[in-house]
């Protein structure tokens, strides 16, 4: 009895060696796993803690009544900055009737400003610390106020709006002809007025009010430059106009540049007048700026014209105690044209005859890539160097004119494989029923153990799936005798192929139920279906394999919501939102960039820019990959 005991602990024994080897077989080079303490192990990574270099963030932008859109959709652009000093255009959006609209952003933690866009004026935004915290970012084009200019005319419903001089205001690049004649006041075309609502005619001619006349409201040239010059009178108060044709429902905008000199109590506005057939007026809309700069700075306003209307009067009032207030480059545009029928002018849409398209969304920008780095030994540990599989990602987005996903476009390589094993590729788009995409097109499909439905999804998933690769080998070319592929400095280099994947919807999308790019990527670890690593605290797929998790090196916890992570928080994956420059071969991450660890330690709120600054003391370069063109 005691010999059959020792011969079944034996059979034990070897079938245990067995299951450790063939769990050890993952292993990218067949050595055992890295040594048991690295850099990065060292760390005390707080719970919680998810590795994010960017946060979703509801960007809400909102307009006084001075601009009135009305049925017209119009359209605001985001930019990582001002596009004059290479800011990248991330996000585009339209305007609801209530003067507002808001939308899920992906930001970099460290992206400084964003730069909003707009036909009535734009604005640079500085993004503090603050902004990442709190739930989301307004943008507040300013506040209604309660004065219109003298004098008031009786049941004349009054639209006022006041805007600090603090925000950058730029001209919209639109092409649309300029309806007003004269704007830059390079001829002498004045007539007299007794008043700002007195009657007119549209004749081209510029009105000046008897209260200002000729010798307070004149033509003025300086340095060469002919503007519009205001200079006080008795009364103080007084401004220019010109009529020029309109039609109800149509959009216009009313822009012009303005200056003060002499005196900090001028008043200056921007008015937008609707006229019916008798020459009465129906409404109005102003702009109000409180001692204007003394430098050009550039005001819109805009309004879909009201019922009724035939002419709108486009008027330069001041209120002037002192100095002068100057106008120059009056630009009033409309109506506008909308072929698709959407709703959105031809000039502000990316698809002016497609009505099922509007505007492009990109991340990180259009422009520029993100990477998504990983290690592929999940459960096991790695040796986090974060470039077993390196993949380049490029999102452009396409909305319709409510906002709602209706196609995307997916520009991606694969960069390097640190690996032997032979892993796939793909992401979940969460709140999307595989039913409901049309098709897919441009996947590399080479094994045979992913299933398909008709429409490219993966078969078997709660929500759409889809697959990029099924074997990072087949989308790069190994060199004889080198070991994975651009990630040890001495093998040749070998370049990374440009591909495109296009997804479209049967029925367009919220962005509120997918968010937005790269949505829930994921790694499947040599060919083996159930074994997903993804990014830390996302969670896995349909197809996964729950029996992965808790084994080896994996802490994942779903009833607390915590997934691929180490018991000391460490991850598998992380996602950069600029083109990554990765560790060599076996080296560290923190060894390759210096401040990686006290990011980490901080929770993400030190050193957020440990990826981008090339600063002194932020990286080892002897230790991040590179190429001879590099």
């Amino acid at each position: 009895m005691p010999k059959a005991n020792n011969m079944k602990k034996s059979i034990l024994s070897i079938f245990a060696v067995l299951t450790l080897v063939g769990f050890n077989a993952c292993n990218k080079n067949d050595q055992p796993e890295p040594d048991p303490v690295t850099g990065i192990e060292k760390l005390s990574v707080p719970d919680g803690f998810t590795f994010e270099t960017t946060t979703w963030k509801t960007i809400t932008v909102t307009f006084s009544d001075i601009i009135s859109f009305g049925t017209n959709k119009s359209r605001i652009n985001i930019y990582t900055d001002l596009p004059a000093s290479g800011g990248k255009l991330i996000a585009s959006s339209t305007v609801s009737s209530a003067n507002e609209t808001e939308m899920e952003l992906q930001i970099p933690f460290n992206l400084q400003q964003l730069f909003i866009e707009t036909v009535a004026g734009s604005r640079l935004t500085p993004l503090t610390a603050s902004s990442f915290k709190e739930g989301g970012i307004v943008i507040d084009f300013g506040l209604e106020i309660g004065t219109i200019p003298p004098p008031v005319v009786d049941g004349m419903k009054a639209t006022s709006y006041s805007v600090a001089d603090n925000g950058i205001q730029y001209k919209s690049a639109r092409s649309i002809v300029n309806l007003i004649t004269n704007g830059d006041f390079s001829q002498n075309l004045f007539g007299v007025i007794a008043d700002w609502p007195s009657p007119m005619t549209a004749d081209q001619k510029w009105y000046i009010t008897s209260t200002l006349g000729t010798n307070h409201a004149k033509q003025h040239t300086q340095a060469g430059e002919k503007m519009m010059r205001i200079t006080p009178s008795p009364a103080r108060y007084g401004g220019v106009a010109q009529l020029v044709p309109a039609n109800p429902g149509a959009l216009i905008t009313f822009t012009s540049d303005m200056r003060s000199t002499g005196n900090s109590s001028n008043v200056a506005w921007l008015f937008l007048i609707p006229r019916d057939a008798s020459g009465n007026s129906i409404t109005f809309f102003s702009l109000q700026t409180n001692n204007p700069s003394n430098t050009w700075t550039t005001k819109t306003i805009a309004a879909t014209m009201p019922a009724g209307t035939v002419s709108v009067q486009v008027l330069l009032w001041s209120h002037i105690y002192g100095g002068t207030i100057d106008y120059d480059n009056v630009i009033v545009t409309g109506p506008v044209s909308d072929t698709d029928g959407d709703g959105v002018d031809n000039e502000l849409d990316d698809y002016p005859d497609d009505s099922d398209r509007a505007f492009n969304v990109y991340y990180p920008n259009e422009d520029d890539f993100g990477t998504l780095a990983f290690e592929d030994l999940w459960p096991g540990k790695g040796d986090y160097d974060f470039n077993d599989l390196v993949v380049d990602y490029r999102f452009k987005q396409v909305l319709n004119s409510n906002n709602a996903l209706v196609e995307f476009f997916l520009d991606y390589q694969v960069r390097a494989i640190g690996a032997s094993l032979e892993n796939g590729f793909g992401f979940e788009i969460p709140g999307v029923d595989p039913s409901n995409v049309k098709s897919i097109t441009g996947q590399q499909l080479t094994e045979s153990y992913i299933s398909l439905n008709s429409n490219g999804t993966e078969n078997g998933q709660e929500n759409a799936v889809v697959i990029l690769f099924d074997n990072a080998f087949s989308m790069m070319e190994t060199p004889s005798g080198s070991f994975g592929v651009n990630t040890t400095l001495e093998a040749p280099y070998v370049n990374p192929v440009l591909r495109q994947l296009v997804v479209q919807f049967e029925t367009p999308v919220s962005t509120q139920l997918t968010g937005f790019a790269p949505y829930n990527p994921f790694l499947i670890v040599d060919k083996t279906r159930g074994r997903e690593v993804h990014l830390p605290g996302k969670t896995p797929t349909t197809l996964h394999d729950p029996a992965y998790f808790g084994q080896w090196f994996d802490n994942t916890i779903p009833a607390i919501g915590k997934y691929y992570q180490s018991a000391s928080n460490l991850p598998w994956a992380i996602d950069l939102p600029t083109q990554f420059a990765y560790p060599v071969e076996k080296t560290d991450i923190t060894a390759a960039y210096l401040k990686f660890g006290s990011w980490a330690e901080s929770g993400g709120e030190n050193d957020r820019d440990w990826y981008s600054n090339e600063g002194s003391g932020y990286r080892n370069e002897d230790l991040i990959y590179k190429h001879e063109d590099q």
